[in-house]
C-alpha cells in the first residue's frame, strides 16, 4: 500500500461487490439524488478504500447532460470487512420520473441496478414579488421569467385568481371592531371583530396571461396582467399571494387618489345607458 492514497491495480480490485452474480442494487429518489445500499467486502489483507464506481446505463444522464459513466464513491474497509454503504446518483435535473436499468461495475464485477426516479415539481417565477402603483387604470402588466427546473410538464392556464387583502392587520381590526360593536353581549362583540374582519378582502385580482405548458428545463419570458377589482379605496395599501404549483408570487398594491376611476366611470356610464334603455 502507497502512503500518498495511490493504489496498485492490485489494491483497487480488493473492495469488491459483496453478495451473488445475481444480486440487484436499487436506488431510488429525485434525480438531484438516489440513493441505495451499496454491499461490499474487502478481499484483500490490508485496509482499503474506493473513491468511484463505473455505471454502465443508455437512458441516464449526468448533471452535466453527459453520459454516465461512473458515480464518486468513498468507502473504507479493513481486511474482510463487509458493509453496506449509501450510494448516492446525481442525474440531470430534467431526468423524466420512471424505473431506469442500468449497471454497476467494481473491481472487475458487474451488478443489475434500478433507478425509480421521483416525480420532482420545481415551477420558478423571477421576480418573486411585484409592485403595483394604482392610479386610473384597472390592468398592469409585468414581465417575468418562468421556468420549469423540476422533470414533469407544467401546464398553466390562461387566467387564474387571488383574494386581494386590505394590509389593515387583525388586531387592528379587532380593535376597531370590538369599538363599534353592541357591547351588551360577548356574541354582538364577537360579531362586530368578524364584520370587521370580513371587510379586509377587498375584492378580487384576476391574472392573465398565455396558456403555457412548461416542459422539463423549460424557460420562458412571459408577459402578465394583472386586472385589480373596482373596489380598491385610494391611498390605501393592499396585498395578495398568487401560488402557481410551488411557486409563489406577492404582490403589493399601493392605490392612489385616481384609483379606478376609469372603471367606475365606465360602470357608471354602462348603468345609465341601462336606465335609459329601460
Amino acid at each position: 500500500m502507497v502512503s500518498d492514497g495511490t493504489e496498485t491495480p492490485r489494491l483497487q480490485g480488493a473492495i469488491q461487490f459483496a453478495g451473488g452474480e445475481d444480486a440487484r442494487l436499487f436506488f431510488s429518489g429525485p434525480p438531484q439524488g438516489l440513493t441505495g445500499d451499496i454491499p461490499l467486502i474487502n478481499t484483500g489483507d490490508e485496509r482499503q478504500k474506493i473513491r468511484a464506481i463505473g455505471v454502465s446505463a443508455r437512458n441516464l444522464q449526468g448533471v452535466a447532460s453527459l453520459p454516465l459513466k461512473e458515480i464518486p464513491f468513498l468507502a473504507k474497509l479493513s481486511p474482510g470487512q463487509q458493509a453496506n454503504v449509501q450510494g448516492t446518483i446525481v442525474l440531470d435535473s430534467n431526468t423524466r420520473p420512471g424505473k431506469y436499468d442500468f449497471a454497476l461495475t467494481l473491481g472487475g464485477k458487474t451488478l443489475a441496478a434500478t433507478a425509480q426516479v421521483a416525480e420532482v415539481v420545481d415551477f420558478r417565477l423571477t421576480p418573486s414579488s411585484i409592485t403595483i402603483l394604482a392610479g386610473s387604470a384597472s390592468t398592469y402588466t409585468r414581465t417575468f421569467v418562468a421556468e420549469n427546473a423540476g422533470n414533469v410538464d407544467l401546464p398553466t392556464g390562461a387566467q387564474c385568481e387571488a383574494p386581494i387583502f386590505d394590509s389593515f392587520d387583525m388586531m387592528a381590526s379587532l380593535l376597531v371592531g370590538l369599538h363599534k360593536a353592541d357591547k351588551t353581549s360577548a356574541e354582538t362583540m364577537v360579531k362586530g371583530f368578524l364584520d370587521e374582519w370580513a371587510g379586509l378582502e377587498a375584492g378580487t385580482l384576476v391574472i392573465k396571461r398565455p396558456a403555457i405548458t412548461f416542459h422539463p428545463g423549460q424557460k420562458l419570458t412571459v408577459d402578465v396582467e394583472f386586472h385589480l377589482p373596482p373596489t380598491l379605496l385610494p391611498l390605501r395599501h393592499y396585498y395578495a399571494n398568487l401560488q402557481l404549483y410551488n411557486a409563489v408570487l406577492g404582490v403589493d398594491i399601493y392605490t392612489s387618489a385616481k384609483v379606478g376611476s376609469a372603471v367606475k366611470k365606465a360602470q357608471k356610464e354602462t348603468q345609465s345607458k341601462r336606465r335609459a334603455k329601460g
